[in-house]
């Protein structure tokens, strides 16, 4: 007997990621409710995830896209590293596992667009009931370097807080982290692996979203790719695209919504004219500083065999490190009302996303620009449609550079701190210390890159050029939402993956009522 080539669910997730992995376990929560999940990616069985200091060996490896942006002509011609996950559990299962929830101004902002329901006050309680499930704490024990870097912040006037969370003002402190018992607590572990006993919850991997199927205005189910064969999921009450920043906005220009420039140059029938579609790109962007260290061990001599084996027997030892832990958060300008730069702290050289690894011990901090004012667009290549165009355009406005040459300056105080004095020895990066304006921001031209925190490209609104409402349905479409990190109007200050799992919070709660 052949196999059926459809089946038919009440809700289809598209995308395993954070979102995803949130809504499986909510929506399926509802013994009625059937919810199928569609994972284009493979199971999160690769050995490296739950090693919390592992997390840039993930990429480039069998679970990371590892996309490359379009060159960026501010930065001397440079193509940027993207990596995204392709697992159960998306970008939360490659990711540095900080948890920063964002500034309250961020999601008021959002309320203040006309997005009724998500302000700060909103989304608060969606943030606290995430924990319920997703295991979120401080380590106790840190790298003697990352309480020197307190030390040598609290020098330079940045006061030391107990909580980044709840002080995302100006000081720094001890991140916070999505870890569990020494090992990376992704979102596919806290949120659904415990619904996998669900009768009414299936999950597919290894299934690519093609496009969406019709009738009339009404998007039914998904097209999917599965190994050399081709199979249809209805939805009879929604389909829900979780594919990312990235992914999302090339599902919709697949399926005929877009800008209708695009979709004819694609080829592909207009279903619903959504100039927004792909625009609005944002990230964050970031520089690192690194000095040689005289003295002492960084993490740099942590990555040996025997601490391998007491992470693996003991879930013991510097493995269980997110090796970021420590930073915070300032201002560019003395009268802006919410912090516009964030550090990242690692005693580690962490050089080139941690493709080079420099002889000897290192430490470094990367100041990061977390308000950008440049926008860029994600579109599918003309050869490919699966295969998107990513133009980030960092520092197209050219004030951008300006505070992250602010930035640079902080940071660089910071490091040159009194604290740092007997352990501290000569600057690996910039090579040359760059002194005059011109040499810094020609350092930054050359060694800045992203956060692995795209945003933005299926923009939440009422406006003409947004393309979800505040109920996160696609305008002008029946039956389908975005419910991921493309949603955000703006980029949120700080890492993005908790105000995803919010975003994914709130929108299962607008589903269930």
């Amino acid at each position: 007997m052949s196999k059926p080539n459809h089946f038919s669910t009440d809700y289809l997730i598209v995308g395993a990621g954070s979102a995803g992995c949130v809504l499986a376990q909510r929506l399926s929560a509802d013994p009625k409710i059937n919810v199928i999940l569609i994972e284009a990616g493979i199971p999160d069985r690769h050995p490296l995830i739950k090693i919390p200091a592992a997390f840039s060996k993930l990429y480039r490896s069998r679970v990371d896209y590892a996309y490359q942006s379009v060159a960026q002509p501010e930065l001397n011609g440079r193509s940027l590293f993207m990596p995204r996950g392709r697992t159960l559990g998306g970008s939360g299962a490659i990711n540095a596992m900080i948890y920063i929830r964002g500034h309250r101004a961020d999601f008021d902002g959002w309320a203040a667009l006309g997005n009724k329901g998500w302000g700060y006050a909103d989304l608060l309680p969606f943030f606290q009931k995430s924990l319920g499930l997703w295991n979120i704490e401080k380590p106790e024990n840190i790298h003697p370097l990352s309480r020197i870097f307190l030390e040598a912040a609290a020098h330079r006037g940045y006061p030391i807080v107990d909580d980044l969370n709840d002080s995302i003002e100006h000081g720094v402190g001890i991140h916070p982290v999505n870890i569990l018992n020494g090992a990376r607590h992704s979102p596919a572990h806290a949120f659904l692996r415990p619904a996998l006993k669900r009768p009414n919850l299936r999950v597919i991997t290894g299934a690519r979203a093609l496009h969406a199927l019709w009738e009339a205005n009404r998007v039914t189910g998904v097209e999917l790719g599965i190994g050399r064969g081709k199979c249809r999921i209805y939805a009879t009450q929604s389909v829900i695209l979780c594919g990312g920043t990235i992914e999302s906005p090339l599902f919709l220009m697949r399926s005929g919504v877009g800008d209708p420039v695009a979709l004819a140059e694609m080829g592909v029938p207009i279903r619903q004219p959504l100039t927004g579609v792909g625009k609005n790109l944002q990230d964050h962007p970031v520089v690192p500083l690194a000095y040689r260290t005289r003295k002492g061990a960084s993490f740099d001599s942590d990555d040996t065999l025997g601490n391998l084996l007491k992470w693996w027997w003991k879930r013991e030892g510097p493995l269980c490190s997110n090796l970021c832990e420590t930073g915070g958060f300032t201002r560019s300008r003395d009268d802006l009302s919410a912090p516009d730069l964030q550090f990242h702290f690692a005693p580690v050289f962490f050089v080139d996303h941690g493709f080079v690894r420099p002889k000897g011990n290192g430490i470094s901090l990367a100041p990061i620009l977390v308000q950008p004012q440049s926008r860029g667009s994600i579109r599918p290549s003309p050869n490919d449609p699966y295969s998107p165009l990513i133009d980030p355009k960092v520092y197209s406005d050219s004030s951008d550079l300006d505070k992250m040459l602010i930035g640079f300056q902080k940071a660089r105080e910071i490091m040159e701190a009194p604290a740092f004095d007997e352990w501290r020895n000569e600057s690996f990066l910039p090579a040359q210390p760059a002194q005059k304006e011109a040499e810094i921001i020609e350092h930054l031209r050359r060694h800045t890159e992203l956060l692995y925190h795209p945003v933005g490209t299926c923009r939440m609104g009422a406006d003409e050029n947004s393309v979800v409402d505040d109920q996160l349905r696609v305008h002008g479409v029946d039956g389908l939402r975005v419910v991921d990190a493309s949603i955000m109007p703006t980029i949120t200050r700080g890492n993005t993956q908790a105000p995803t799992i919010v975003i994914a919070e709130k929108a299962a709660d607008l589903m269930l009522r």
